[in-house]
């Protein structure tokens, strides 16, 4: 029986001593809120009442002539770990200021272009305002050619809470897709053959850009990653266990991309362009603006991705077949295919941030994807009982598919300081529309049929066609105060409504005589509603001036409607359900140069909604994907343990269990054919354990070395037998960056993973180099050399053994690349940055399609 949810029209208020009242839900905006989740929210809004008090931290920044020095960057860092706190820049004066800073130890980070940057000493910052003496930075004497020497981020950087990948200061990254850029990050794999993504050996990644959720299934993922140009993004944030203020999606973590974005005073920009080539040429090219006055900021960029690829895939499969006659027959299958790519995607953003006063600000973004890809090529298949019996069977296809993708988001979020005892509001409201047209189209000649006195068929066709759409309303709303005992306490709501319709027409028969196929075809709705509540409180334990204890606490809920509806089946498959997911984070300085945190977290990955589907895509007419209505969401415990120190070398070791677990499977079906889906099956644990370290080989040479290591090991049903499968395995990532002089730098990275298992899936050796060059023309102007996978040994190798089956493939791309990239910036490029922040739509987006 389909079930059906009745709301109230209700308006909730909140006041907050300040007497801020807001009306936030309403009939028809975004239903579906619980009457549980709604006083439990309440609960956690009104507690915000409690006495509190923020502080305000200053100072002055001057040169080594004791002046003021404008527009230096100036940073407040966390004493305990030297994790950032918060950014700002000195003023023409040169002095600075944090406002609501919360209570607690701090050093005060200042740097400028062609000056030595400089730290303060440990500040004690308390209620009231707190004064940093002057802090006096050194001009650098190494000068070249207008060219100032300044330190440079690595490529990789581990923070106490998260690994950052600066694409930005990157050589070997530059001119490249984001795709390329994230396959070089340490613990990230890209399994090219199901597209797909996995952190740390695990599936369910959440990728978000900028904070917002791309609400795409993982094979539009990662097309959208392979559309996007790196030189439009800042760095990449590995999330491992996130806390109780993101969504509790995502079972692996967060991926969240980071694109440029200048906040500087005036006019300025960067523009960047790039060419090359592998078996294929590629081009790509990205612009980013932006003029900033005191109290608005205009920003925006767009970048074009243009190129082709190929995908040369070889499987050998040997599967049962049995008949009356012959319980034990089988089939071994050889099957290739060569597909030529041709990709054009572009991406842009604009948005605008108003401040009318120094304690609000309003802002309104809009960020467009799209995306153009074809695909075309031979691929053929040969059938045999036994190894070299004859062929009974040989079929010849001719492949074509397009996909044409746009997907747009609008945004408008609400930031406002109650002042200096009464905390920070931030809202959002954001609006998602996703379009995909999608066709594949299958010409398939049989050469050999040797079965009986069948006659040899005419050439056959088949014909998918499948126009989906998305649409997306969130809305959140976050909240943070500094109560009387100097603890901080956070909290906040979220609603999201997700409604997707997927429109699967396949037609078949000879050539030229098409006939739909209404058995195969399949009208598919989805619709979801999510609605959320969290609270965290964070602070220290301990008095006096020895080390402190800090803590983080949360607990959020997640209500969840959904309703599966294939139209063409009659069919309608519905869930509702409430989860509490708490996290617990505790860190505590052993020594002045160590740091130990303990993080714990219990989270939740739901099905993409492709992957609720039903309808079925085919890669040739003996093998297909279907998806599967009845999916359930997994759930994992997560803890991890992380021992940093201060020279940068970090270590962490953890453990999670799932349940319900996810993966995709293959079946063996009508004797000769496969396909794919994903399934339920058992449950699974891992242990995971990762060293990280930066090396100074010797002057000019710095070298960065990650070091993944992993235990898995699966438990569950297939095709009727219980299967228990154990997995160790590694992941070396080598980064050296060279400081040759005269304005040269240049980078030699490469990486290494060992043999795998992923559920039924395993995979070899892996591994890649790549090396490159740069020359700083002037302050404004770079020009960088890059070859990517120097030898071309990122070949993907999957293979699949299971009681029944096998199947073992070798899948290689257009990976060997060499690429010319040059960057121009403009305008003032010395000030502060502006804000980035998270949205509302942060988990939505990437469950779309």
């Amino acid at each position: 029986m389909k079930a059906t949810l009745h709301h109230n029209q209700k308006s909730h208020r909140l006041y907050c001593q300040g007497r801020i009242d807001f009306s936030i839900w309403s009939r028809g905006a975004f239903p579906g809120l619980s009457v549980r989740l709604i006083a439990l929210i309440g609960f956690f809004l009104l507690a915000a009442t409690e006495s509190h008090s923020q502080t305000t931290l200053n100072g002055m920044i001057r040169d080594g002539t004791d002046k003021p020095l404008p527009f230096a960057s100036v940073a407040l860092l966390n004493a305990v770990d030297s994790s950032l706190a918060k950014g700002t820049a000195s003023d023409q004066q040169g002095l600075y200021t944090f406002e609501n800073v919360r209570t607690g130890r701090y050093v005060v980070r200042a740097t400028a272009v062609g000056y030595q940057k400089t730290h303060s000493t440990v500040v004690d910052v308390t209620t009231g305002v707190t004064t940093v003496p002057p802090l006096a930075l050194s001009e650098v004497s190494s000068k070249l050619a207008e060219v100032q020497v300044t330190a440079k981020k690595p490529f990789v950087e581990q923070q106490i809470d998260r690994m950052v990948i600066n694409v930005a200061n990157s050589i070997v990254g530059s001119g490249s897709s984001a795709l390329e850029v994230l396959e070089k990050t340490p613990g990230v794999t890209v399994d090219y053959q199901n597209e797909r993504l996995q952190l740390r050996g695990k599936e369910g990644v959440i990728v978000q850009v900028d904070g917002k959720q791309t609400y795409l299934s993982a094979q539009d993922v990662i097309a959208l990653l392979r559309s996007m140009s790196s030189d439009n993004i800042d760095k990449i944030e590995l999330i491992m266990n996130p806390s109780a203020r993101y969504d509790a999606a995502g079972n692996s973590g967060i991926i969240n991309i980071r694109l440029k974005k200048n906040g500087n005073l005036g006019t300025n920009g960067t523009v960047s362009v790039a060419g090359g080539s592998g078996r294929f040429d590629r081009e790509r090219g990205s612009l980013q603006l932006n003029h900033r006055t005191q109290k608005m900021n205009l920003f925006g960029n767009y970048s074009l991705n243009r190129g082709g690829n190929y995908w040369d895939f070889q499987l050998v499969r040997n599967q049962p077949d049995p008949s009356p006659s012959d319980a034990f027959r089988r089939n071994l299958v050889s099957q290739y295919s060569y597909l030529t790519f041709r990709d054009l995607g572009q991406n842009a953003k604009a948005g605008l941030d108003y401040s009318p006063t120094k304690t609000t600000t309003i802002g309104v973004v809009w960020t467009g994807f799209w995306s153009d890809h074809r695909e075309k090529g031979p691929a053929g298949a040969t059938f045999r009982r036994n190894t070299g019996g004859p062929v009974y069977l040989q079929t010849q296809t001719h492949k074509t598919y397009d996909v044409l993708s746009q997907n747009q988001v609008g945004n408008l979020n609400l930031q406002h300081a109650f002042g200096e005892k009464k905390g920070q509001l931030t809202m959002d409201v954001d609006l998602g529309h996703f379009t995909r047209q999608y066709t594949n189209s299958l010409l398939t000649e049989t050469l050999v049929l040797t079965s009986g006195s069948e006659v040899q068929p005419p050439a056959g066709a088949l014909l998918i066609t499948q126009p989906s759409t998305v649409n997306i309303q969130t809305f959140k709303a976050d909240y943070n105060r500094t109560l009387s005992n100097g603890w901080k306490l956070e909290t906040g709501l979220k609603s999201a409504f997700v409604k997707t319709d997927n429109d699967l027409s396949l037609s078949s028969g000879p050539a030229g005589v098409l006939v739909p196929d209404p058995a195969l075809s399949n009208h598919f709705q989805y619709t979801e509603r999510v609605n959320a509540g969290y609270i965290s409180f964070s602070g220290q334990l301990g008095r006096g001036d020895g080390p402190k204890t800090e803590i983080q606490a949360g607990l959020r809920a997640e209500h969840t409607h959904s309703e599966g509806n294939s139209l063409t089946l009659n069919q309608i498959v519905a869930r509702d359900y409430l989860k509490w997911f708490p996290s617990l984070f505790v860190s505590r300085a052993l020594s002045p140069n160590q740091t130990l945190t303990f993080s714990y977290s219990y989270r939740i990955d739901r099905p993409n909604y492709q992957n609720l589907n039903p309808a079925r895509g085919y890669v040739d007419p003996y093998a297909y994907s279907q998806g599967n209505a009845y999916l359930k969401p997994q759930f994992t415990h997560a803890l991890e343990g992380k021992l940093s120190f201060k020279n940068g070398i970090f270590t962490s070791l953890g453990a999670n269990y799932t349940t319900d677990l996810m993966f995709f499977t293959i079946h063996a079906t009508e004797g000769n054919k496969t396909y794919v889906t994903m399934e339920n099956l058992g449950r699974s644990q891992g242990y995971i354990g990762t060293l990280s370290w930066p090396v100074t080989v010797m002057k000019g040479w710095q070298l960065q070395t990650n070091v993944l290591g992993y235990y898995n090991r699966f438990r569950y049903h297939y095709e009727g037998t219980i299967l228990q499968i154990e997995n160790v395995a590694g992941r070396l990532n080598g980064n050296n960056a060279f400081t040759l002089g005269h304005g040269w730098t240049a980078e030699l990275n490469g990486w290494v993973s060992s043999p795998a298992v992923n559920g039924i899936w395993t995979s070899p050796w892996l591994g890649a180099l790549d090396t490159g060059i740069q020359k700083a023309v002037s302050s404004d102007l770079k020009l960088k050399f890059s070859v990517q996978d120097v030898f071309h040994t990122n070949r993907f190798r999957p293979s699949v053994n299971t009681p029944m089956a096998n199947q073992k493939g070798v899948l290689t791309f257009d990976t060997r690349i060499a690429l010319l990239n040059l960057t121009y910036s403009f305008g003032n490029q010395q000030v502060k940055a502006a804000r980035q922040r998270r949205s509302g739509s942060d988990d939505e987006i990437r469950r779309t399609n």
